[in-house]
């Protein structure tokens, strides 16, 4: 079970398989940097698409797994990275300095897009956080603002796929709200009472969830036992998923300002997976994200 994001990084490079990239705009330093330790470390040959005359001052670029496509204006730089997806010379997709929305204009194009129609696209991210004991993975916090039943849904499944890659066998689910106790004038908690009963039928698989839970009962066992409520999560949770985009996304930027965790995060749905993450995000985290999506 990889448990760190060190075990992470170290895993796919011992794979011995590099997964080619495409980098959408990389002509941000955090981007840039993110690549050139990826491919030093071996996982990834990358493909950068953009202005040129921003993307080679960068140092540690000249490799012969690093390649440039020089393309000035944003908007075609995301079809063209789109486009090397689509056509099955890229097998990840990387977001660059550009706004989120021109890159999964692209992605979600009906005709030239890299989502099969039907599909939930949503966003698993997953953080490695000093006082918790593992890492823990959460959704949604980039994508889908008041998930249906239906993408919720979705999401658990994203996530419990991640989970799994990542060798947990049967992850722990906590679906979240404010407390434990369900709200008929709240839809989300009447939601999560449905996906209850779809994972009593096996929808989910070989999984443990339990709903409604606030964030104690979810991820601190001293919490549960104070409370005094039965819960098969137990303060132990695998995945976290959010009611919304917004408690979602506070929660990993508070965890990562200021609990100093590190985070790593792709999108799901897609044919092939998609880094999306924040243009001020770390270096770092975005290097986790790749490791994340060679896995």
């Amino acid at each position: 079970m990889i448990t760190s994001f060190k075990a992470l990084s170290d895993s796919v490079a011992n794979a011995g398989k590099r997964k080619i990239l495409v980098a959408a705009n990389a002509t941000d330093e955090h981007t840039l940097l993110s690549i050139v330790r990826a491919v030093k470390a071996g996982f990834v040959e990358a493909f950068l698409v953009g202005n040129a005359a921003e993307i080679e001052p960068v140092e540690g670029l000249k490799s012969e797994f690093i390649h440039i496509i020089d393309v000035a204006d944003k908007t075609a730089a995301a079809e063209k990275a789109v486009a090397m997806v689509r056509g099955g010379e890229a097998d990840i997709l990387m977001k660059g300095l550009m706004n989120t929305d021109v890159l999964l204009k692209a992605v979600l194009n009906k005709e030239r897009g890299i989502l099969q129609a039907g599909n939930v696209l949503s966003h698993v991210g997953v953080l490695e956080i000093p006082k918790y004991h593992k890492l823990l993975f959460f959704t949604d916090a980039a994508v889908i603002p008041s998930p249906t039943l239906e993408q919720r849904t979705a999401q658990i499944k994203y996530a419990v796929r991640a989970a799994k890659s990542f060798g947990i066998a049967q992850p722990k689910i906590a679906l979240l709200h404010a407390s434990e106790k369900p709200s008929p004038k709240i839809q989300y908690t009447q939601d999560y009472l449905a996906i209850l009963e779809m994972h009593r039928s096996g929808e989910f698989g070989d999984v443990v969830i339990d709903a409604p839970l606030d964030m104690s009962l979810s991820i601190d066992p001293e919490s549960v036992e104070i409370k005094g409520v039965a819960t098969p999560v137990n303060g132990d949770a695998d995945i976290l998923v959010f009611p919304n985009i917004e408690s979602a996304n506070c929660f990993y930027k508070a965890m990562t300002h200021f609990a100093e965790a590190k985070m790593a995060g792709i999108l799901q749905g897609t044919d092939k997976p998609v880094i999306l993450m924040s243009r001020s995000e770390t270096a770092e985290s975005k290097f986790y994200s790749i490791a994340m999506a060679c896995l």
